[in-house]
């Protein structure tokens, strides 16, 4: 199964966000788990694969689940994708 989804965070996908769809593909031993950018796939599973994609604030970035608990798995991971945010630090001056 797979779906894209729209990178929300301002930030893209730096090492929080990632370290948190890392974690929770890790909870679904069962089922392969991959993100896709501009026809790059990597495993969802290794934090460094994950950041390498590059994903920025707006881009698309398919996800796509194969196995056991794959309907649960796109649901919990492609909610990180879509509606994690968070806003980048201020700048004191």
């Amino acid at each position: 199964m797979q779906n894209d989804y729209i990178v929300q965070n301002l930030l893209g996908l730096h090492v929080r966000p990632a370290k948190k769809i890392v974690e929770a593909a890790g909870r679904y031993k069962e089922c392969s788990i991959f993100l896709e950018k501009s026809g790059k796939r990597v495993s969802a599973k290794s934090l460094v694969n994950v950041l390498t994609i590059g994903a920025k604030h707006g881009d698309t970035v398919t996800l796509i689940t194969e196995g056991e608990q794959e309907e649960a798995a796109q649901e919990e991971i492609g909610r990180i994708l879509a509606e994690y945010s968070e806003a980048p630090a201020r700048k004191e001056g």
